[in-house]
């Protein structure tokens, strides 16, 4: 089959991202407008009904709602910080009794069935802060938008260095890559000890990377497994590069990615802002955002005056009239006037302030598609990083590559991949990233690991990561200290087989979810003898399914409700949740419900063995994974598990409790 060019196949990505747009509004729309409001809840698509417990307002002007979910509104957990909505007070049938009224907004926060959501527009009136309304998610269509423009740029650029920048990117012409980390560059390999500074705190390996990172001409990758130092060690690379006076841009694909990076940036005490919308941005790394830094610029008050007096002829627009006559509607009608200008001098102050900071800043954090923001034109670096690489859809991570000179991409193509539902983009390569494009290969079809890997982890203990070590790695990850303390009294790595148990799995009800509530009450009942025997350490309860996970949380809740309630320790102490929430986290103690049990062997979800992979890897000291081996044990890649299990003493059957 003939090759294609990097031109064609940036081409076919473009044509792959429209079918990913529309199968996504499709299938919001056809939910949203089509299904009943119980069935979209159950969809984890709506809250409904919502009460406004507080309006107010935010950094940048932006109105705030602090929303409360009623009785049965939906899943706690159905939106996720910086999920786009629309905001509407509902007719009988569960749609907008005016359409036109639709409110757009973000998701600021989330938990436990109450919201922040910034309002994109003008603030409600008191009248409609009484109301009863309805939170549905949208499709985030600036986020194709973005993406689309990044693809048209590189497939239609003529400048000679880009060129040759995305054909390396893409494997067309020589790539700057070193071929294992065992191995030094012959002209780098005096450097080690001459860096001790800045690199004391890295093992070999993570030296040897960096030093080579710094000698490509276009790009280099680091594939970094689970416990493997990854971020410590782009971080390091970071700090060297600003001390060598360049600029760079540090981008990851979410949002929780890139505070991660501005923690790392402020515990080194490397100078960064943090670009993107404040309310997408958790709590910890918010001084760091550039609105926060905006703030405590001495000319700031001006906007803030600006601001005020915006606030107060808003107030006076939507002030009651008894009578509401010609006079009054002129009134009003220039308060709002009156008010948008205001806001627009506030906004044009605040964005000249902003700007004059982003250009003295060394390290600028953000995410693929925020760095797209208006605030960057013009803006160019010495180096663009990107981690993990590995989650991003190829033509997000086009996005800031085209503000650098040069590019590192971090990542592991054996964890999550990008989230992409159109299986005609997925046929058309949309699922494959520009980490495993540049390595030269896709972790799905071929069978050979791709070199530039580190392999000394620290997280797990040795029987932990020999499972995923063996099955991901090809049994290349070994424990950086073979003396690991194991904390926990139990086998560090268990498999529970539920086969012939009878905890036979549930279909909801117009629903792609599946549940199996009878596995759950022996997860639970598991997962609290853990609790019993460890009271101080940390776990994780992982399903791949939000609908088992949510099953989970009720009732280990209900657990703890009958021997006496739940403290708010014990509360943070225990999650319950699915794969992805888990994705860049760590637990002490991780239990895995593989929820399938089926006399047909179907396992679903459960065939993305990389989410398998982040399940397994979160733990530290303890893995117990339970689940129906009868079924489960039918797919070659759980058969393989269960081996590894026997063969590491760690199979049990869940007939021993039973009994």
């Amino acid at each position: 089959m003939e090759t294609k060019g990097p031109v064609e196949e940036l081409g076919a990505l473009a044509h792959a991202l429209v079918h990913e747009q529309r199968d996504e509004e499709r299938r919001l729309g056809a939910i949203i407008e089509e299904q009943s409001l119980r069935l979209r809840k159950a969809e984890g698509l709506t809250w409904s009904p919502v009460q406004i417990q507080k309006q107010d307002y935010t950094f940048g002007g932006w109105v705030r709602l602090k929303l409360e979910k009623g009785s049965n509104g939906g899943l706690d957990d159905a939106f996720r910080s910086g999920t786009p909505v629309h905001f509407y007070q509902a007719n009988e049938g569960g749609q907008p009794a005016d359409p036109s009224a639709v409110l757009r907004g973000i998701v600021r926060k989330i938990s436990r069935g109450s919201a922040e959501v910034i309002l994109d527009g003008a603030p409600l009136s008191s009248a409609d802060l009484h109301e009863r309304w309805t939170l549905d998610e949208r499709a985030d269509d600036r986020s194709y938008r973005v993406m689309g423009a990044a693809l048209n740029h590189w497939i239609n650029t003529e400048d000679p260095l880009e060129c040759a920048l995305r054909d390396a990117l893409l494997g067309s012409s020589r790539a700057s890559l070193l071929s294992t980390l065992g191995d030094l560059p012959s002209s780098l390999s005096g450097s080690i000890e001459d860096s001790s500074e800045t690199l004391g705190d890295l093992n070999a390996q993570q030296r040897s990377w960096v030093l080579h990172a710094e000698s490509v001409d276009q790009f280099a990758v680091l594939h970094g497994p689970p416990g493997t130092g990854k971020t410590t060690t782009v971080l390091a690379f970071v700090d060297r590069a600003i001390r060598r006076g360049e600029r760079v841009l540090l981008c990851a694909p979410s949002n929780a990615a890139v505070d991660l990076l501005v923690k790392g940036c402020v515990e080194r005490e490397i100078s960064v802002i943090r670009l993107g919308h404040p309310m997408r941005m958790d709590d910890s790394v918010f001084e760091w955002g550039v609105d926060a830094q905006v703030e405590r610029q001495g000319n700031f008050k001006q906007v803030k005056a600006f601001r005020k007096r915006a606030e107060l002829a808003w107030k006076a627009a939507n002030k009651f009239h008894r009578t509401f006559g010609a006079a009054e509607r002129a009134e009003r009608k220039e308060n709002r006037i009156e008010a948008r200008s205001l806001g627009a001098e506030a906004s044009a102050l605040e964005n000249y302030i902003a700007e004059r900071l982003i250009r003295n800043a060394p390290v600028v954090c953000a995410t693929l598609v925020g760095s797209a923001d208006q605030i960057l034109k013009g803006q160019s670096f010495d180096w663009v990083v990107i981690d993990e690489a590995a989650q991003a859809m190829q033509p997000a991570a086009w996005i800031p590559i085209r503000k650098g000179k040069r590019v590192i991409l971090a990542g592991d193509p054996m964890q999550l991949p990008p989230v992409v539902k159109s299986d005609e983009a997925i046929r058309a390569g949309l699922e494959v990233s520009l980490l495993e494009r540049a390595m030269g290969r896709s972790s799905e079809e071929s069978g050979t690991l791709p070199h530039r890997m580190l392999t000394h982890q620290y997280r797990m203990h040795p029987e932990i990561m020999m499972p995923a070590s063996k099955l991901f790695y090809q049994g290349l990850l070994q424990s950086a200290d073979l003396d690991i303390a194991h904390r926990c009294q139990d086998p560090a790595f268990q498999f529970i087989d539920t086969a012939g148990c009878g905890f036979d799995e549930e279909r909801i009800e117009g629903s792609h979810s599946t549940i199996n509530a009878e596995e759950a009450q022996f997860v639970v009942a598991r997962m609290l003898e853990l609790l019993e025997r460890h009271p101080k350490m940390t776990v994780g309860v992982i399903a791949p399914y939000r609908a088992q996970a949510e099953i989970l949380d009720r009732i280990w809740k209900a657990q703890g409700a009958d021997i006496g309630g739940i403290s708010t320790d014990r509360e943070n102490q225990i999650a319950c949740s699915t794969v992805d929430a888990f994705q860049g986290q760590e637990r002490d103690i991780i239990v895995i419900s593989l929820t399938r049990s089926n006399a047909a062997g179907e396992i679903g979800f459960l065939k993305e063995y990389r989410r398998i992979n982040v399940a397994m890897t979160r733990a530290k000291h303890h893995l117990l994974m339970i689940g129906d081996g009868a079924t489960v044990g039918q797919d070659a890649f759980f058969e393989s598990l269960l081996s590894q299990a026997e063969s590491q003493g760690a199979y049990r059957s869940a007939w021993e409790w039973m009994q």
